[in-house]
């Protein structure tokens, strides 16, 4: 889903052409990113850049530093070199529209990758099922403190990951808190997804309320440690869950300290070779068989490709994101 970097990094532009060839000839793919160093999507970079490889693909990437109009102003200039394809992680839901119309102009389609482009004729949409991630960390909390009081950190407003997790949380917990068992003593979304947003929320919950929090729900790794740092300031909540998403390195060394309990892993790899068959199919007018859903984005139904995600715990770190090659063992248990 995320994600977003406080830092302020310069625009990358990153051209890169592989040479096997699969039958797809001399592809131009527009990969437009929300951020770069410090956030997820240099790692789905990568690994659309190494999807490409596979179909004789040319990928070039523009990060747009969290700006929406700069984002738009990048897929005018990729439009104008001539890709076949748009793949975006919009910055912004709503304004991303202005991508797809342009692009339409251009009978180039577009993707929306992890990012829902909302009230668009958007062509297709691949994502992780955002019922499922919520429904593993509810169903972790619920597992370790079936009793207790609760607190909900959730994403961007205006990212549709955040709602959709929002929605599927309040659901899977409502019979929960109809019961007694859970009382959600606070619940938010944080903008930008932002660490230090995270951090300011949870300290004023923390040092303002008179009960002691058990359980911390919060949609994205970053918000997980921007919550902790608060954690750590009131040792007198005891809080027992913790939960994230995304699987970051930082994340999963507080899962190491005990200080995470919880992180939802979404296999990049998977998400990225899916995007790229996907893109090349599009392209190229064939069948596709891979949809099975379809989102409807305020214009209309989406077919979109839902890829399933995974919990990670301390004891599955290994059979997780090392397995998939999303980190090495020295990366994650090296000093």
């Amino acid at each position: 889903m995320k994600f977003i970097s406080s830092l302020i990094i310069p625009t990358i532009c990153i051209l890169f052409f592989w040479g096997c060839n699969t039958g797809s000839t001399d592809l131009t793919i527009g990969f437009l990113m929300p951020d770069g160093e410090g956030s997820r999507w240099p790692t789905d970079l990568q690994y659309l850049q190494d999807a490409a490889g596979r179909h004789n693909a040319t990928v070039i990437s523009k990060n747009a530093d969290n700006d929406e109009n700069q984002q738009i102003k990048h897929a005018s200039e990729l439009l104008e070199t001539g890709v076949d394809i748009l793949i975006v992680v919009s910055v912004n839901a709503n304004t991303a529209a202005a991508i797809v119309r342009e692009a339409h102009s251009y009978n180039v389609p577009v993707i929306a990758y992890d990012r829902l482009i909302k009230n668009s004729d958007l062509d297709y949409y691949i994502t992780f099922e955002g019922a499922q991630i919520a429904k593993l960390m509810v169903d972790h909390a619920i597992a370790k403190v079936p009793r207790g009081n609760y607190v909900m950190l959730w994403g961007d407003p205006g990212d549709v990951n955040a709602i959709s997790i929002m929605n599927a949380q309040n659901e899977f917990l409502q019979p929960h808190i109809n019961s007694g068992a859970v009382n959600v003593v606070y619940k938010s979304f944080v903008d930008n997804w932002a660490a230090d947003n995270a951090y300011h929320i949870m300290s004023r919950v923390l040092s303002m309320t008179d009960q002691k929090i058990d359980v911390v729900l919060t949609s994205y790794d970053g918000l997980a440690i921007g919550a902790l740092r608060a954690i750590k300031e009131h040792p007198e909540h005891d809080i027992k869950v913790l939960t994230g998403q995304d699987a970051e390195i930082e994340a999963l060394k507080a899962l190491l300290n005990d200080e995470l309990s919880l992180t939802v892993y979404k296999s990049i790899k998977t998400l990225a070779s899916s995007a790229m068959d996907l893109a090349v199919k599009l392209v190229n007018n064939e069948n596709i068989t891979e949809s099975k859903a379809t989102i409807n984005n305020g214009r209309k139904e989406v077919p979109t490709i839902m890829l399933q995600p995974q919990a990670v715990d301390k004891s599955s770190i290994r059979s997780t994101v090392i397995a998939d090659g999303y980190y090495t063992e020295e990366q994650v248990f090296g000093n």
